[in-house]
Protein backbone atom coordinates (compact mmCIF):
# COMPACT_ATOMS: atom_id res chain seq x y z
CA UNK A 1 0.00 0.00 0.00
CA UNK A 2 1.16 3.30 -0.93
CA UNK A 3 1.82 5.67 1.97
CA UNK A 4 -0.84 8.34 2.52
CA UNK A 5 -1.07 11.33 3.03
CA UNK A 6 -3.10 14.18 4.73
CA UNK A 7 -4.89 17.10 2.84
CA UNK A 8 -4.79 20.37 4.75
CA UNK A 9 -8.08 22.79 4.70
CA UNK A 10 -7.11 26.00 6.51
CA UNK A 11 -10.07 27.66 8.38
CA UNK A 12 -12.79 27.57 5.69
CA UNK A 13 -14.78 30.58 6.88
CA UNK A 14 -18.78 31.02 8.31
CA UNK A 15 -19.82 29.21 4.58
CA UNK A 16 -19.92 25.97 6.22
CA UNK A 17 -22.25 26.62 8.64
CA UNK A 18 -24.99 26.92 6.24
CA UNK A 19 -24.10 22.90 4.81
CA UNK A 20 -27.31 20.85 4.68
CA UNK A 21 -27.93 18.36 7.14
CA UNK A 22 -27.81 15.72 6.28
CA UNK A 23 -25.87 16.65 3.13
CA UNK A 24 -28.03 17.23 0.14
CA UNK A 25 -27.69 15.06 -3.11
CA UNK A 26 -27.49 18.14 -5.27
CA UNK A 27 -23.72 20.69 -4.94
CA UNK A 28 -23.25 22.09 -2.07
CA UNK A 29 -22.89 26.43 -1.72
CA UNK A 30 -19.79 26.80 -4.19
CA UNK A 31 -18.72 28.69 -1.19
CA UNK A 32 -18.27 25.63 0.84
CA UNK A 33 -14.82 23.81 0.27
CA UNK A 34 -15.49 20.76 -0.72
CA UNK A 35 -12.58 19.13 1.56
CA UNK A 36 -15.29 20.09 3.94
CA UNK A 37 -17.76 18.51 2.58
CA UNK A 38 -15.56 15.65 2.86
CA UNK A 39 -14.82 15.50 5.95
CA UNK A 40 -18.05 16.03 7.11
CA UNK A 41 -19.06 13.09 5.47
CA UNK A 42 -16.56 11.14 7.60
CA UNK A 43 -18.05 12.51 10.22
CA UNK A 44 -21.19 11.80 10.04
CA UNK A 45 -20.27 7.87 8.84
CA UNK A 46 -18.72 7.73 12.25
CA UNK A 47 -20.17 9.27 14.61
CA UNK A 48 -23.73 9.73 13.55
CA UNK A 49 -24.76 6.07 11.93
CA UNK A 50 -22.33 4.72 14.22
CA UNK A 51 -22.77 5.58 16.70
CA UNK A 52 -25.99 7.57 16.98
CA UNK A 53 -24.88 10.89 17.90
CA UNK A 54 -26.88 13.46 16.99
CA UNK A 55 -26.84 15.10 13.00
CA UNK A 56 -28.19 18.51 14.18
CA UNK A 57 -24.90 19.05 16.30
CA UNK A 58 -22.33 18.00 14.01
CA UNK A 59 -21.31 21.02 12.79
CA UNK A 60 -20.80 23.77 15.05
CA UNK A 61 -19.09 27.16 15.55
CA UNK A 62 -15.44 25.91 16.01
CA UNK A 63 -15.65 24.13 12.54
CA UNK A 64 -15.45 27.83 10.68
CA UNK A 65 -12.30 28.46 12.51
CA UNK A 66 -10.56 25.40 12.90
CA UNK A 67 -7.74 23.40 10.65
CA UNK A 68 -8.95 20.18 9.01
CA UNK A 69 -7.22 17.09 7.90
CA UNK A 70 -8.52 14.77 5.60
CA UNK A 71 -6.75 11.54 4.46
CA UNK A 72 -8.09 10.20 1.52
CA UNK A 73 -7.75 6.62 -0.39
CA UNK A 74 -8.24 6.17 -4.42
CA UNK A 75 -10.93 3.53 -5.18
CA UNK A 76 -11.44 1.50 -7.89
CA UNK A 77 -12.55 -1.71 -9.81
CA UNK A 78 -13.79 -4.84 -7.68
CA UNK A 79 -12.24 -5.62 -4.82
CA UNK A 80 -9.15 -7.90 -5.44
CA UNK A 81 -7.26 -8.07 -1.71
CA UNK A 82 -8.50 -8.78 1.78
CA UNK A 83 -6.49 -5.57 3.42
CA UNK A 84 -9.40 -4.77 5.65
CA UNK A 85 -11.61 -2.85 3.27
CA UNK A 86 -14.92 -4.51 3.20
CA UNK A 87 -16.59 -1.92 0.80
CA UNK A 88 -16.40 -4.41 -2.30
CA UNK A 89 -13.46 -2.43 -3.76
CA UNK A 90 -9.75 -2.20 -4.11
CA UNK A 91 -8.19 0.93 -2.64
CA UNK A 92 -4.55 2.38 -2.01
CA UNK A 93 -3.33 5.12 -1.00
CA UNK A 94 -1.70 6.63 -4.27
CA UNK A 95 -1.88 9.80 -5.60
CA UNK A 96 -2.87 11.23 -2.78
CA UNK A 97 -1.63 15.24 -2.35
CA UNK A 98 0.63 16.23 -0.10
CA UNK A 99 -0.11 17.59 3.65
CA UNK A 100 -0.12 21.48 1.69
CA UNK A 101 -3.04 24.02 2.24
CA UNK A 102 -3.20 25.13 -1.17
CA UNK A 103 -4.10 21.53 -2.10
CA UNK A 104 -7.56 21.38 -0.24
CA UNK A 105 -8.10 25.20 -1.15
CA UNK A 106 -7.64 24.05 -5.34
CA UNK A 107 -10.13 20.86 -4.36
CA UNK A 108 -12.93 23.18 -3.58
CA UNK A 109 -12.38 25.16 -6.51
CA UNK A 110 -12.94 22.08 -8.59
CA UNK A 111 -15.40 18.90 -7.91
CA UNK A 112 -13.18 15.85 -7.81
CA UNK A 113 -15.19 13.35 -10.19
CA UNK A 114 -17.02 10.63 -8.33
CA UNK A 115 -15.17 7.50 -7.30
CA UNK A 116 -11.76 8.54 -8.01
CA UNK A 117 -10.96 9.94 -4.33
CA UNK A 118 -12.64 8.64 -1.39
CA UNK A 119 -12.27 10.20 1.81
CA UNK A 120 -11.46 8.16 4.86
CA UNK A 121 -10.37 10.09 7.61
CA UNK A 122 -10.36 13.28 9.24
CA UNK A 123 -9.34 15.06 12.55
CA UNK A 124 -9.97 18.91 12.97
CA UNK A 125 -7.69 21.30 15.36
CA UNK A 126 -9.17 24.57 17.34
CA UNK A 127 -7.12 27.13 17.76
CA UNK A 128 -8.16 29.17 21.25
CA UNK A 129 -9.71 30.34 22.64
CA UNK A 130 -12.36 27.88 23.72
CA UNK A 131 -15.12 27.37 25.93
CA UNK A 132 -15.32 26.04 29.09
CA UNK A 133 -14.82 22.30 30.23
CA UNK A 134 -17.90 20.40 30.80
CA UNK A 135 -18.30 19.73 34.51
CA UNK A 136 -17.45 16.34 36.07
CA UNK A 137 -20.51 14.05 35.79
CA UNK A 138 -22.47 16.23 33.02
CA UNK A 139 -24.19 15.19 30.62
CA UNK A 140 -24.87 16.86 27.09
CA UNK A 141 -23.78 20.15 29.01
CA UNK A 142 -27.02 19.85 31.68
CA UNK A 143 -25.23 20.05 34.71
CA UNK A 144 -23.21 23.28 33.09
CA UNK A 145 -19.39 23.42 32.81
CA UNK A 146 -16.70 24.95 34.72
CA UNK A 147 -17.86 28.62 34.44
CA UNK A 148 -15.10 30.66 33.10
CA UNK A 149 -14.42 32.41 37.09
CA UNK A 150 -14.78 29.65 39.34
CA UNK A 151 -13.16 31.35 42.17
CA UNK A 152 -13.01 34.79 43.82
CA UNK A 153 -9.31 34.54 43.14
CA UNK A 154 -8.80 33.98 39.17
CA UNK A 155 -9.88 36.62 36.49
CA UNK A 156 -13.04 36.04 34.45
CA UNK A 157 -10.69 34.80 31.62
CA UNK A 158 -9.07 31.61 33.44
CA UNK A 159 -10.29 28.27 33.30
CA UNK A 160 -10.40 25.52 35.89
CA UNK A 161 -7.21 24.87 37.02
CA UNK A 162 -5.59 21.04 37.62
CA UNK A 163 -2.43 19.05 38.14
CA UNK A 164 -1.70 19.88 34.28
CA UNK A 165 -3.19 23.02 33.21
CA UNK A 166 -2.88 26.10 35.32
CA UNK A 167 -6.47 27.54 34.44
CA UNK A 168 -5.05 30.32 31.79
CA UNK A 169 -2.49 29.06 29.65
CA UNK A 170 -3.72 28.62 25.89
CA UNK A 171 -4.23 25.21 24.43
CA UNK A 172 -5.31 24.18 21.43
CA UNK A 173 -7.97 21.57 20.57
CA UNK A 174 -7.90 18.22 18.59
CA UNK A 175 -11.58 17.09 18.02
CA UNK A 176 -13.50 15.14 15.54
CA UNK A 177 -11.45 12.37 14.64
CA UNK A 178 -12.34 9.82 12.87
CA UNK A 179 -11.86 7.07 10.18
CA UNK A 180 -14.14 4.77 8.08
CA UNK A 181 -14.86 1.45 9.46
CA UNK A 182 -13.38 -0.17 6.49
CA UNK A 183 -10.31 1.91 6.69
CA UNK A 184 -9.17 0.95 10.66
CA UNK A 185 -6.03 -0.38 11.80
CA UNK A 186 -4.09 0.96 8.86
CA UNK A 187 -2.83 3.61 11.79
CA UNK A 188 -4.90 6.56 9.45
CA UNK A 189 -5.65 8.18 13.35
CA UNK A 190 -2.23 8.01 14.43
CA UNK A 191 -0.94 9.62 11.44
CA UNK A 192 -3.07 12.64 11.17
CA UNK A 193 -2.44 13.53 15.08
CA UNK A 194 1.49 13.33 14.41
CA UNK A 195 0.49 15.39 11.02
CA UNK A 196 -1.60 17.79 12.53
CA UNK A 197 1.37 17.81 15.78
CA UNK A 198 3.90 18.86 13.42
CA UNK A 199 1.96 21.44 11.23
CA UNK A 200 1.67 23.22 14.75
CA UNK A 201 4.62 23.01 16.07
CA UNK A 202 6.09 25.06 12.75
CA UNK A 203 2.87 27.18 12.66
CA UNK A 204 2.93 29.04 15.71
CA UNK A 205 1.73 32.30 15.00
CA UNK A 206 -1.28 30.60 12.95
CA UNK A 207 -2.79 29.29 16.29
CA UNK A 208 -2.02 32.63 18.37
CA UNK A 209 -5.68 33.91 19.10
CA UNK A 210 -5.83 36.56 16.13
CA UNK A 211 -9.27 36.35 14.84
CA UNK A 212 -9.47 33.12 16.63
CA UNK A 213 -12.37 33.90 18.73
CA UNK A 214 -14.44 33.99 15.50
CA UNK A 215 -17.42 31.77 15.91
CA UNK A 216 -17.48 31.50 19.78
CA UNK A 217 -19.47 34.31 19.71
CA UNK A 218 -22.66 32.50 19.08
CA UNK A 219 -22.03 30.27 22.03
CA UNK A 220 -21.58 33.21 24.53
CA UNK A 221 -17.95 32.37 25.38
CA UNK A 222 -16.37 35.76 27.74
CA UNK A 223 -14.27 38.18 25.01
CA UNK A 224 -12.13 38.49 28.01
CA UNK A 225 -11.07 35.06 27.26
CA UNK A 226 -9.01 36.36 24.13
CA UNK A 227 -7.29 38.44 26.04
CA UNK A 228 -5.74 35.97 27.86
CA UNK A 229 -4.87 34.50 24.86
CA UNK A 230 -3.28 37.40 23.05
CA UNK A 231 -1.51 38.29 25.86
CA UNK A 232 0.64 35.11 26.75
CA UNK A 233 0.62 33.24 23.27
CA UNK A 234 0.18 29.51 22.89
CA UNK A 235 3.38 27.29 24.10
CA UNK A 236 2.41 24.23 22.48
CA UNK A 237 -0.06 22.80 25.06
CA UNK A 238 -2.78 20.44 23.17
CA UNK A 239 -5.98 19.28 24.53
CA UNK A 240 -8.28 16.30 23.18
CA UNK A 241 -11.46 15.74 25.38
CA UNK A 242 -11.39 12.10 24.16
CA UNK A 243 -14.23 9.15 24.36
CA UNK A 244 -13.11 7.11 27.25
CA UNK A 245 -13.04 3.89 25.01
CA UNK A 246 -10.48 5.53 23.22
CA UNK A 247 -8.05 6.62 25.79
CA UNK A 248 -5.27 4.19 24.86
CA UNK A 249 -5.30 5.65 21.23
CA UNK A 250 -4.91 9.02 22.65
CA UNK A 251 -1.92 7.80 25.51
CA UNK A 252 -0.60 5.84 22.73
CA UNK A 253 0.17 9.00 20.18
CA UNK A 254 1.47 10.98 24.45
CA UNK A 255 -1.42 12.59 25.27
CA UNK A 256 -1.96 11.93 29.19
CA UNK A 257 -5.56 12.11 31.28
CA UNK A 258 -6.09 15.24 33.39
CA UNK A 259 -7.75 13.25 36.47
CA UNK A 260 -8.62 16.80 37.71
CA UNK A 261 -11.08 17.15 34.66
CA UNK A 262 -13.02 14.20 35.72
CA UNK A 263 -15.52 12.53 33.48
CA UNK A 264 -19.02 13.35 31.82
CA UNK A 265 -21.51 12.46 28.82
CA UNK A 266 -21.80 13.67 25.73
CA UNK A 267 -24.30 12.06 23.53
CA UNK A 268 -24.31 8.78 25.71
CA UNK A 269 -20.75 8.83 25.41
CA UNK A 270 -18.21 9.02 28.42
CA UNK A 271 -15.52 11.55 27.75
CA UNK A 272 -12.02 12.38 29.38
CA UNK A 273 -9.69 15.62 29.32
CA UNK A 274 -6.13 14.78 27.96
CA UNK A 275 -3.18 16.38 27.49
CA UNK A 276 0.15 16.80 25.78
CA UNK A 277 2.78 19.38 24.68
CA UNK A 278 4.92 19.89 21.70
CA UNK A 279 8.40 21.40 21.00
CA UNK A 280 7.71 24.82 18.97
CA UNK A 281 9.76 25.04 16.46
CA UNK A 282 11.53 28.71 16.03
CA UNK A 283 10.33 29.82 19.41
Amino acid sequence: MSTPFPTLLPPPGPSVLTHPLPPSTTAPDPAIPLAFSEALSVRIAVYVDEQHCRLSTEIDADDPRSWHWIVYASVSGPKSNTNNNTSGSTSDFSNVPPSQPQDAAQASEQRRPSGVKLPVATLRLVPPPHAPHPKPGSVDGEGGAWPVSHNEELPSSYDVPTAVHDGHEPYVKFGRLATLQEYRGLGLGKLLVVTALEWAARNVEALQGEGGGVGLEGEGVAREREGVVRGEGWKGLVLVHAQKGVEPFWRGVGFERDEGLGEWMEEGIAHVGMWRRVELEGV
